[in-house]
């Protein structure tokens, strides 16, 4: 699940603008189609409040990380993305210079999520635990 993490909003964000940029965003990225992504629950959207006030909303940048590495995924499609992101956020904040950066990640690397397991994924013995589908190192089939 990609993290969308929106940094130097001004500082006079509101709950509601909060909102708006948010479903701009999830539209933006449900656009690419060679994502596979349906809506915001194949998404997180972050706004982290930034400690110094100083030139915020000046210079705008959102970073895509967690996108995981799939052959569909290609450079072409990360660029798409961030072009596709940084226009929208720009259409809201069209004084601002904005900057979009797409990071992908192998779940190898290291991953786990709580979320139910799918035919994919496996569940651990805990019954609480689930692990994505890709290896990452040996596992004892006793456990």
């Amino acid at each position: 699940m990609p993290v969308i993490k929106v940094w130097c909003l001004p500082a006079s964000q509101d709950e509601r603008t909060l909102n708006v940029l948010h479903q701009i965003i999830v539209r933006a990225v449900t656009s690419v189609k060679e994502l596979g992504l349906r809506d915001e629950n194949d998404m997180t959207c972050l706004f982290p409040p930034d400690l110094m006030s100083y030139g915020l909303g000046e210079e705008i940048i959102i970073e895509i990380g967690g996108l995981f590495t799939k052959p569909e995924r290609t450079p072409e499609v990360c660029q798409s993305l961030a072009a596709s992101v940084g226009r929208a956020v720009k259409s809201l904040y069209s004084e601002a210079k904005v900057e979009c950066f797409v990071t992908s990640f192998d779940p190898a690397q290291g991953f786990w999520t709580s979320a139910k397991p799918t035919s994919q994924e496996e569940r651990d013995d805990d019954g609480l635990n689930y692990y994505c589908g890709v290896e990452c190192g040996p596992r004892d089939p006793n456990r």
